[in-house]
């Protein structure tokens, strides 16, 4: 019952993302600039998750930074990159072109690190069936995104 609940939020996530993406793009347009979309994007999400910090007397997790290996921290780069990066593209490929494509790289992509099992990814082996079916969706999203 639980898995259940939890892959609905998964899917209601995907949702979600398909349209608070683009609203960065809306936002960049108003604003002129995508790096000032992006700075009040974080922002507002620093806000947020201080608010829901505050909330639930997480703060004393923080002291346990000195546990976490300096290398996953870049994992903030790399989210400000993909918010800057995709606040870019939309305007310029089109909202389901270019969700098309991050979730094509995001299902290879996790394929190996499942298969890796790696980044608190429980070990889950790439077989034939788990690579025919990669490939299905990359070869629907290939007819999905052509002229």
């Amino acid at each position: 019952m639980l898995k259940m609940l939890y892959l609905t939020i998964a899917f209601t996530m995907g949702a979600i993302t398909a349209i608070y993406i683009p609203m960065n793009s809306v936002v960049a347009r108003g604003l002129g600039s995508a790096v000032a979309a992006n700075i009040l994007f974080f922002c507002l999400a620093f806000t947020t998750t201080l608010l829901i910090s505050a909330l639930t007397q997480d703060f004393q997790a923080l002291s346990n930074f000195k546990a976490v290996h300096p290398f996953f921290f870049l994992s903030g780069f790399v989210s400000a990159f993909m918010v800057l990066g995709s606040t870019f593209l939309i305007p310029q490929l089109g909202a389901r072109s270019f969700f098309v494509l991050f979730v094509a790289g995001q299902i290879l992509m996790a394929m190996l690190v499942s298969h890796m099992g790696v980044l608190t990814s429980p070990h889950d082996p790439i077989t034939l069936n788990k690579a025919v079916g990669a490939a299905f969706v990359v070869a629907g999203i290939m007819i999905s995104i052509s002229k």
